[in-house]
């Protein structure tokens, strides 16, 4: 403040010689180029605020390494090469329990949870649904489609064989959209009998389900294939 004081002085007088505009027009400059260093170290001084982008929850994106794996063991249940299967759906996910991740058809209220994602693969013309831990130490292939896999080809052949004979259907046409690993009680419960003894001598094999235009029909196969039952409700549709 005295500073100022003693320049506004000096310009007084400045205007009493004939030199004092010059001096006055010089002594404003300088005091405004020292205002303005002030007012920029100032400034200088304020953090600004530096703008960060928010980056996706790692937790909600399946790992690479995971994604490979499970590409890698659908190419081999399928025998489709891993380029030519696509992961279309991830969903980051908590399962209730292990039997709910293990896709677990009756499962207790047990809370138990397991982190991990449902992963949807496109294998050919079908959807394979996978479970996978957040670890990727376990990967779960919907046991529907697990079945599918499991039945020999000369089976699901010789079952596609006897629709397309029967219904006049191409077998281009057709598809076994389930297979099912099932212990019949007797033969009688194997034959589709519906009032069958309790006498236990069971039939290891398959309840298959063969998609056929808007119909579904259902087969019931031994281990070896060399029976294969159509629910009988079905031909008799097809006998009338």
């Amino acid at each position: 403040m005295k500073s100022i004081i003693q320049a506004s002085a000096v310009i007084k007088n400045a205007f009493q010689s004939p030199r004092g505009v010059l001096l006055t027009l010089a002594l404003t400059s300088l005091l405004s180029c020292g205002f303005g260093v002030t007012e920029n170290s100032s400034a200088l001084a304020i953090p600004r605020p530096v703008s960060t982008q928010l980056s996706q929850r790692p937790e909600s994106k399946l790992p690479k390494a995971i994604a490979n794996q499970i590409l890698q063991d659908a190419s081999k249940r399928s025998g489709i090469p891993k380029r030519q299967l696509q992961i279309t759906q991830v969903t980051s996910k908590t399962f209730g329990n292990p039997c709910e991740f293990n896709f677990g058809e009756v499962c207790t209220k047990e809370y138990n949870p397991v982190e991990g994602w449902k992963v949807v693969v496109r294998v050919g013309q079908d959807s394979w649904t996978y479970h996978v831990d957040k670890s990727g130490k376990q990967i779960v292939l919907d046991p529907q489609v697990s079945a599918l896999q499991t039945l020999p080809k000369a089976i699901a052949d010789a079952i596609l064989s006897d629709a397309s004979k029967r219904s006049g259907v191409g077998i281009a046409d057709l598809k076994i959209t389930q297979a099912t690993p099932k212990t019949f009680g007797n033969p009688c419960q194997f034959s589709f009998g519906e009032v069958c003894t309790q006498q236990y001598d069971p039939v290891e094999g398959w309840e298959i389900i063969v998609k056929l235009k808007e119909q579904s029909w259902t087969y019931h196969v031994n281990k070896s294939g060399s029976q294969i039952v159509l629910d009988p409700k079905v031909s008799a549709t097809e006998k009338s």
